[in-house]
């Protein structure tokens, strides 16, 4: 009779009869994604903020007059605006890759030798050991988002590069600090919700 080592039991695979595949784990994987609202029209969206400060003045002063006449303009203006500003809006949908697309992407976009000075000097202005950064993030921010952009569909990289150049730098760390945090975000709901509970008790649902 064969006796079969205890390290080696310890490491054989239990396949229950009827147990969970990994197989079947595997097929319902769903890769985090999020919805990236971009404002296209920024002149008009930064006027939105100034338009609510006039508001609110214009509303003060017709209370204190009792001149009902001027914050009504003003709200009217500032509504043209919001529907302006919304006409112009993108939803950006991006997905994360797979880990080792992630860690490919990346090492195609080494920090340059002044992006490892500069850590350098940082690190020694805090008192602390100097580490490299992990890439560049001038080329792989892009990259990244790029490989990540479910909607709207992209046509070539040519394409995808123009538009990268358009944005401003606000624009740009929307759509790469959202790629990050797909990317290395973990999916956990947490705890069902009270709230929900409560609301499904009172109308006599579970």
């Amino acid at each position: 009779m064969t006796t079969v080592p205890e390290t080696f039991q310890s490491q054989a695979p239990a396949t229950p009869a009827g147990g969970l595949r990994l197989a079947d784990v595997t097929a319902r994987i769903q890769r985090p994604r999020e919805r990236v609202p971009l404002y296209l029209d920024a002149e008009t969206a930064s006027q939105i903020a100034d338009a609510e400060a006039t508001l609110e003045r214009a509303r003060e002063y017709d209370e204190l007059h009792n001149e009902p006449d001027t914050a009504p303009a003003i709200a009217r203006h500032l509504r043209e605006l919001e529907d302006k500003a919304e006409a112009s809006k993108v939803v950006f949908v991006l997905q994360a890759v797979a880990h080792r697309e992630y860690q490919r992407l990346r090492a195609e976009c080494p920090p340059t030798e002044a992006q490892i000075e500069q850590a350098a000097r940082m690190a020694e202005a805090r008192g602390e050991q100097a580490g490299e950064p992990a890439f560049d993030p001038d080329a792989f921010a892009p990259m990244l988002v790029r490989h990540q952009l479910l909607e709207p569909v992209v046509s070539s990289d040519e394409e995808f590069a123009d538009f990268w150049a358009q944005l401003n730098d606000g624009q740009l760390n929307q759509l790469w600090s959202t790629a990050l945090t797909v990317q290395l975000g973990v999916t956990d709901p947490g705890p069902k919700s009270e709230l929900a509970s409560e609301v499904l008790r009172s109308f006599g649902l579970s």
